[in-house]
């Protein structure tokens, strides 16, 4: 009994503090303060990480003009610069304050590369252009204090991830454009929001953890001008067999919802946007 009103009082003072979390991540001057005293930091760890996944469909075919959208301090794509991923380089984000530092960077002052300010809910792009394009954790910004509705996400959530996504759609090029998003949330949450037949793409699942395995992350790989499969799109219509429990509309069990609290849905709640390592996955 001792325990369980322990946990429940933790439980609560973290939520407050996930609800404070998620109203500063939609300020700008939140980050504008957070980059000022923040040189250089990789969400997910070091980017070599990446790389067997980016080979896969970025070696042998660089892409002309990328689009890394919530660049903040990454030097991801200077990285993929470097090893010939592509071309021509565009770093957005939604504070002026990191944009201007990384342009007074001499090393990072290519003529391949230019910054400019953008919110990703509102991108006054231009349709069928980018043939890549990247985010590294700027999603899961979005998710963050809705995580005990990701069994059955409110509509306000789907409105604004659709929203998000339907503008990225339109941005890439419908002959096999690309949106590769790196992010902590697992395929059974992240897929019902990427799994749209209006998208016009398909859906690639990869999953990267660190030697132990203590730490995983995914990165999802949507290809426009491709069909989704079958499953996906059963998924879509509500009667998927692989994620059936995602079909099911009624509550689920006291038993299942406390497997969750205590574990699928941590990962949000692990993000320390004031520490030295700002993200970290619950051990399971």
């Amino acid at each position: 009994m001792t325990f369980k009103f322990q946990y429940s009082v933790i439980l609560k003072t973290i939520r407050m503090s996930t609800q404070k979390l998620m109203e500063d991540l939609s300020k700008q001057s939140y980050w504008n303060k957070r980059f000022l005293t923040e040189d250089s930091f990789e969400w997910f760890g070091d980017c070599s990480r990446l790389y067997p996944i980016l080979d896969l469909y970025l070696k042998s075919s660089p892409s002309y003009i990328l689009l890394h959208l919530g660049c903040g301090s990454s030097s991801l794509a200077e990285e993929m610069y470097k090893r010939h991923y592509c071309h021509l380089i565009l770093n957005a984000d939604y504070s002026f304050g990191i944009l201007d530092k990384r342009r007074s960077i001499k090393e990072n002052d290519l003529f391949v590369i230019d910054w400019f300010a953008l919110d990703i809910r509102t991108m006054p792009l231009r349709t069928d252009y980018f043939d890549t394009i990247i985010e590294k954790g700027t999603l899961d910004v979005f998710f963050v204090g809705h995580e005990h509705h990701l069994w059955n996400p409110t509509e306000e959530l789907k409105e604004k991830i659709d929203l998000i996504l339907m503008q990225i759609s339109k941005c890439l090029q419908s002959n096999c454009g690309r949106f590769i998003s790196v992010s902590f949330q697992q395929p059974h949450f992240r897929r019902p929001f990427l799994a749209k037949q209006k998208y016009q793409w398909s859906i690639q699942v990869h999953s990267i953890s660190d030697g132990n395995e203590s730490v995983e992350y995914f990165v999802y790989v949507m290809t426009k001008g491709e069909q989704m499969n079958e499953e996906d799109r059963l998924l879509e219509e509500g009667r998927s067999t692989k994620w059936h429990w995602i079909n099911k509309k009624e509550s689920l069990t006291q038993i299942t919802m406390n497997y969750v609290v205590e574990n699928d849905d941590q990962y949000l709640f692990n993000i320390d946007l004031d520490s030295d390592e700002s993200v970290l996955l619950h051990s399971q």
